[in-house]
């Protein structure tokens, strides 16, 4: 009886060759966040790469916008954030399977709020909505026709945009379980301590961030500072989970 239930168990339990190759997939997409954390960055502060500020821009700012550049438009709604999302669900996988002996409860309750964070925003995404809605009020051949779609484009950003109160649900589970990982990372000794730092420290300047420019728009540029900062220490986070993946798998 007992070798029948080892044998069982055997069959459906992961090898280690399997969590090795885990442990690459989440290191590759690691490094893959990165060039999209540094290009959102960098167009923030790029001649002409300006938006209109969370909550303050008008259905007619954006239909502009997109009339003008479509994926500065679209990077102005948060495509590269969904693009990093994605790319994040198998690097907190791969994170929950590297301390699944030590604190497997906690990452994997972190790993499961990262995906529900991650699906609400992209759900709630309003880039790709919006650029249709912009192409739709490009070609209207009425008034009528385009007070339409300004009050339809005014319903969508107010339920979405980002750092609004409206995509701050997604925003909140995402830095959570951010903060959440990291904290399992300084409890085990698997990676080095400068890493849970770097993570809780900077999901916890972007849980801030997004709630300060959600719901106190008006300081929007003190907000931006803070998330600046978040930004950078979660991307230095990224890397170096990055290393300590590759060298487990």
């Amino acid at each position: 009886m007992a070798d029948t239930i080892t044998n069982s168990d055997s069959e459906f339990s992961v090898s280690p060759s399997n969590w090795r190759g885990i442990y690459r997939i989440g290191a590759i997409a690691a490094l893959a966040i990165l060039p999209f954390g540094i290009m959102d960055i960098l167009i923030t502060f790029l001649p002409g790469g300006a938006t209109p500020d969370p909550g303050e821009g008008t259905v007619k700012d954006w239909i502009g916008l997109f009339q003008r550049d479509s994926l500065l438009a679209l990077r102005g709604l948060g495509l590269l954030n969904i693009f990093t999302l994605v790319l994040g669900i198998p690097v907190f996988y791969a994170l929950y399977a590297a301390h699944r002996r030590q604190s497997k409860p906690v990452a994997l309750f972190a790993a499961i709020l990262f995906c529900i964070g991650a699906a609400i925003y992209i759900a709630k995404n309003p880039a790709f909505p919006m650029q249709t809605l912009a192409t739709k009020y490009t070609i209207a051949t009425s008034d009528y026709q385009r007070s339409l779609l300004s009050a339809a484009g005014e319903a969508i950003l107010a339920g979405s945009e980002d750092f609004t109160s409206g995509s701050f649900m997604g925003f909140f589970f995402i830095n959570i379980a951010g903060i959440l990982m990291s904290s399992v990372i300084m409890m085990n000794r698997r990676f080095s301590a400068i890493t849970g730092w770097a993570g809780f420290v900077g999901f916890t300047c972007m849980l801030i961030y997004s709630a300060w420019a959600s719901f106190v728009p008006w300081f929007y540029s003190g907000a931006l500072v803070l998330g600046i900062l978040g930004g950078l220490l979660t991307l230095s986070w990224y890397v170096l989970v990055a290393q300590k993946l590759m060298k487990l798998g």
